[in-house]
């Protein structure tokens, strides 16, 4: 007979839940009248006990045993959704990181009712006390909207227990405000609140991405979503097969999606987006993209009226920075950058429609901050107080949008619209510190502009490895002591222009010398600055450059009659993920996930060594040329004169590689790993 501890004791608990049939029924034995060969329906107490061990899982910690969420949608869009979750833990590490539950919400969007946990050991169900539930503000940091987060501290698990939840949600979910939080209701203990609460923002219509991979194992999962007959879904698979069915009752559509077996995702070191990678299903009831747009432009098109503070501040910039008469295209770029170098990122409690309606341009431009999409609202107000056809748009930074209409978005951004009908993005978030209108971080990224005509989704053009280029440029001395004395220069356009303002904006006054000396810490750890200089930060008439002056005692180290050293420029680029973030990584051998780097970027470098008299080395080396589909490297050395000089080319290009490309990529990268290796020997014997 299987047994029930009540924790904590002397407690007498309510376990009778009525859930309906989203549920399979979790603990009591049955009879059936059963052919030969067949099986009941699993039982909880069955499902972890067939679970496995950790040497089942390659010793994972935990495992998914099984994952069911039956999402039930009104008509008013509102959604009903039970979760029922069952884990397994498998070692002491996995005890310790399952010992307190969480739940992360919105509450201003979602109610999340924590109905039941059962700690599953062996044959018994030992039930956990829900109303210790703690519901608490989450942890934020840069936006500070509320977000809430529920927690339960469970009994000390023991390995190989079971973890079984069930959970009640009621809401919406919408992508920019799940990414970036919400403002929090006080809802009283077992109170669920009014469907009024949680109309989303496009009433009646309902999306969700639901992922069938995840860090840890997992036995078996679904998804069942339950629609009203009326409603029309939009559905698909990407990254995968996954089973499916669709059946019907006379008042709803039940769609439902499930896997097995399903492997971890593999920890790999910059890792694409799991929405890019991991099987996943889309789905959404809007009509179209066209009709999301329309959405987007009218819950949002009274939020740009301008001022005539704003329209007086745009007169200023444009006087200051010499374009009150030039043409439309620098008056935008003196726009954008002010826009980001002023409003600062920091999103406070505003009220109302946090996440999806972007604030006014005149609350922002009194508080002078922000999140994304009251940045790039404020730069389509000033727009418009210059004359110019200016729209909010979104974007998902970072991963791809599908083509199923759902709120595939994390990123708000500006479209100008251009005399020929066209459309230029500019991304005041993104660009502080940088002398473009949009990051490069930004390419082959799709997005959605709200127009009252109503737009389909677009996408920003693949940027290849010139337009982010980083040029070196290094001339030193090598003196008989050892001793190096040099000047290194540093240059770059686009995301390199970004990242080398960053290596000056992104420290105090006080602490740029020293972060620079750590830069050049990879050519020797005794260095000494003479004199650096640098582009002026919030000058973006032309690209960022560094150049500092040094000097290297013991740099080169004296064997026998010769000096031996490494070539110092690839030192410093090879040993920096700030300047080559592809060539800062020992790459494995193979790789099961797609590699995203976020920039194609091009590296150019050129370097003198003068030696000192009568020195020279002999056969200076030329490594291979690797000309792979996603990367390149070349690199050449020479004499001349008394000066020994090394060049390299490297290039990464594309942002996101696959598995089937990394082998070439990873052999251009080694290629160039090996060229910085090379230990150079100049020796006496030359009459230079």
């Amino acid at each position: 007979m299987r047994t029930r501890i009540v924790i904590p004791a002397g407690i007498l608990l309510t376990l009778a839940l009525v859930l309906g049939a989203a549920f399979p029924l979790a603990a009591e034995d049955a009879a059936y009248d059963l052919p030969p060969g067949d099986s009941p329906p699993p039982t909880v107490f069955d499902r972890v006990a067939n679970a496995g061990v950790a040497d089942d899982h390659d010793g994972a910690d935990h495992v998914i045993v099984y994952d069911r969420a039956v999402s039930r949608v009104k008509s008013s869009g509102v959604t009903y959704t039970d979760d029922y979750l069952i884990y397994k833990v498998l070692t002491p590490a996995g005890c310790r990181n399952q010992s307190v539950q969480r739940w992360r919400y919105e509450p201003w969007s979602s109610f999340v009712d924590v109905r039941e946990v059962n700690i599953i050991r062996g044959d018994q169900s030992i039930p956990v006390d829900v109303s210790l539930v703690h519901d608490l503000p989450a942890p934020q940091s840069a936006i500070y909207w509320n977000a809430a987060i529920k927690t339960l501290q469970l009994p000390r698990l023991h390995v190989n227990d079971g973890i079984e939840i069930r959970v009640f949600r009621k809401g919406y979910s919408y992508a920019l405000l799940a990414e970036e939080g919400a403002v929090t209701i006080a809802v009283p203990a077992n109170h669920v609140p009014d469907d009024d609460k949680y109309i989303p923002p496009m009433p009646g219509e309902y999306f969700d991405i639901v992922l069938f991979q995840a860090n840890v194992p997992i036995i078996e999962k679904e998804y069942v979503l339950s629609l009203p007959s009326d409603k029309r879904l939009h559905s698909e698979v990407y990254n995968g097969p996954l089973y499916s069915s669709t059946s019907y009752s006379p008042d709803s559509t039940r769609y439902a999606w499930w896997a097995h077996d399903v492997p971890p995702r593999p920890r790999e070191p910059r890792a694409a987006g799991s929405s890019d990678v991991v099987p996943k299903v889309v789905v959404a009831t809007v009509e179209s993209w066209e009709a999301k747009s329309r959405w987007f432009f009218d819950v949002n098109e009274g939020q740009f009226d301008v001022t005539p503070e704003i329209s007086a501040k745009v007169e200023e910039i444009f006087r200051k920075e010499g374009v009150s008469g030039a043409s439309e295209e620098r008056k935008a770029e003196a726009l954008v950058h002010w826009v980001a170098q002023n409003i600062r990122y920091s999103g406070q409690t505003m009220g109302e429609g946090e996440g999806f309606t972007l604030h006014s341009g005149a609350m922002i431009f009194e508080q002078r901050s922000g999140v994304c999409k009251d940045i790039a609202g404020m730069l389509v107000t000033m727009m418009r107080a210059a004359g110019m056809d200016s729209y909010g748009a979104m974007t998902m930074a970072g991963s791809r949008i599908e083509a199923t209409p759902a709120d595939q978005f994390n990123h708000c951004v500006c479209a100008l619209k251009k005399a020929d009908g066209g459309f230029e993005m500019y991304d005041p978030t993104w660009v502080p510190y940088m002398n473009d209108i949009w990051s490069k971080y930004e390419t082959e990224q799709q997005y959605l502009i709200g127009s009252s005509e109503g737009h389909g989704l677009a996408s920003i053009d693949y940027s290849p490895p010139a337009e982010s280029p980083l040029f070196i440029t290094h001339d030193a001395t090598l003196s008989d002591d050892g001793t190096l004395a040099g000047t290194l220069r540093l240059s770059g356009a686009r995301a390199m222009d970004s990242r080398l303002r960053n290596l000056v904006s992104g420290s105090r006054i006080l602490d740029v010398e020293d972060d620079i000396a750590r830069l050049l810490s990879n050519i020797g750890n005794r260095v000494e600055i003479a004199r650096l200089d640098h582009v002026t930060l919030d000058d973006f008439s032309e690209n960022a450059w560094i150049e500092v002056d040094y000097r290297i005692p013991g740099f080169a180290l004296p064997v026998g009659e010769g000096l031996e050293f490494l070539s110092p420029m690839m030192s410093v680029t090879m040993g920096s993920g700030w300047l080559f973030r592809a060539g800062a990584y020992d790459w494995a051998d193979e790789r099961e996930g797609d590699l995203f780097l976020w920039f194609t970027q091009l590296i150019d470098g050129r370097e003198s060594i003068r030696l000192p008299r009568s020195y020279e080395v002999a056969d200076p080396p030329v490594s291979e040329e690797v000309d792979e589909t996603y990367a390149y490297f070349k690199g050449e050395s020479e004499m001349d004169g008394r000066n020994l000089v090394i060049t390299q080319h490297a290039e990464v290009r594309r942002r996101q590689i696959p598995p089937d490309g990394y082998a070439g990529f990873k052999t251009a990268l080694d290629e160039a790993h090996d060229w910085a290796e090379h230990v150079y020997r100049a020796e006496k014997g030359g009459d230079r």
